[in-house]
Formats: C-alpha cells, sequence, structure tokens
C-alpha cells in the first residue's frame, strides 16, 4: 500500500499534566486516554545527546488520510536491539507485540540510516519524560536523516518516553534496518502512529478513528 503523507510540514502538539493533577508513572510504558488540564511540553533532551538532535512540538496543518486496511500485524517474536545500558534501563519490559498493534513499512529513496534513527531512540528513552500528547498533533524528534515521530490521532492521550522509544526501536528493526521508511499504528483507543521517516519528509496520517 502506498501511503499518502502529508500535504504539509506535519508537526505536532504535546503537553505535560500540571503537577498533582494526574500521576501516570505506573502506566509510564502504555498509552491511555486522557483529560484534564494541560501545559505543552516536549520530551526532554538528554545532557549528552549529540549536536544537531532535537525534540520538538508543533501545530498540525492539513494532513490527507491514510488507509489502513493493509497494514500488518507486528509479529510477536520481534526483539527490539538494545543500543546501551542506559536504553535498556530506560525500557523496562514491553513487549512489541502488546501495544504495537500493526505496522507498514514503505520504500523510500533515499531513506533514512539506521544509525541516525538508533541515536533518536536511544535519546527518546534517555529522556524519561511522561508526556500528555493532544489530539491530532505529533511530537517529532530528528537527527542527521531520521526523523521520528509519536502521534495521538483520535483523542488526548498519555504516554512516555519509554513508550515511544520502544515502539521507534521496533520500527528500526522492522523497517528501517532494511532501508526502509516504517510506521506502527495502534488501532484501538486511544489510537495513535509511531514510527520513522526521512528527515524533511511528510508524514503518514492512518485513517482509525
Amino acid at each position: 500500500m502506498k501511503l499518502s503523507l502529508a500535504l504539509s510540514v506535519l508537526v505536532g502538539l504535546a503537553a505535560a499534566a500540571e503537577p498533582g493533577m494526574r500521576s501516570f508513572r505506573k502506566r509510564s510504558i502504555t498509552v491511555e486516554p486522557f483529560s484534564g488540564k494541560l501545559t505543552l511540553r516536549a520530551a526532554e533532551i538528554p545532557a549528552d545527546a549529540p549536536a544537531g538532535y532535537s525534540a520538538a512540538i508543533h501545530y498540525i496543518n492539513k494532513r490527507s488520510l491514510t488507509d489502513a486496511t493493509n497494514l500488518q500485524a507486528v509479529p510477536a517474536d520481534v526483539k527490539r536491539r538494545q543500543d546501551s545500558a542506559q536504553a535498556v534501563r530506560r525500557l523496562r519490559r514491553l513487549e512489541a507485540s502488546a501495544a504495537s498493534d500493526f505496522f507498514e513499512c514503505a520504500t523510500a529513496k533515499p531513506a533514512p540510516t539506521s544509525n541516525d534513527c538508533a541515536v533518536i531512540t536511544k535519546n527518546v528513552l534517555a529522556s524519561n519524560t511522561d508526556l500528555v500528547v493532544a489530539t491530532n498533533s505529533c511530537l517529532v524528534f530528528t537527527y542527521n536523516t531520521c526523523l521520528g515521530f509519536f502521534c495521538s490521532l483520535c483523542e488526548t492521550l498519555t504516554t512516555s518516553t519509554d513508550f515511544i522509544g520502544a515502539q521507534l526501536d521496533t520500527v528500526d528493526a522492522l523497517c528501517v534496518a532494511n532501508g526502509e521508511t516504517g510506521t506502527i499504528v495502534g488501532d484501538t483507543a486511544p489510537q495513535y502512529q509511531v514510527g520513522y521517516v526521512r528527515n524533511g519528509a511528510g508524514l503518514p496520517n492512518y485513517d482509525v478513528c
């Protein structure tokens, strides 16, 4: 299936819960619906992140929708690569198939390099941030050739960089390592998409609401 890409540069809006509003540290390796007061906050950038690594929050502009009928189930035996001892500590336990319902890889010329995407995965995991992502918005992470994204598709949700990093590493293993871009789509509420594309390219937007 050919991906329909954003008609404009896809950017995102994310938020963090106000202190005392709600604690989701115990659920920080999942995604859950959220309703409450929001404060804008991007994922933190680790102190040892390389020059050129960025984590941003932006408003989404007009997008086209991508049909999700041909998405494939994520294999239960896919193992996330463990890029560093710190990443392993941050990752904790999360089975790829438990939260990553479907995926799609797409041909890209040029494609992002797996090494660049691995830098994003490592630094997303290392930032150790709990976040709220607003409806129809994305967190965007960039480094050299690679752009990582996590988008809330249908409703505001809570998640963490532990969960996002785990999903990104799975996309790297499934798609980027084979010279492709890729997206994982969670099609049960709260719906989300997460993946890697070439830095500067538009992002897919799956119609699963």
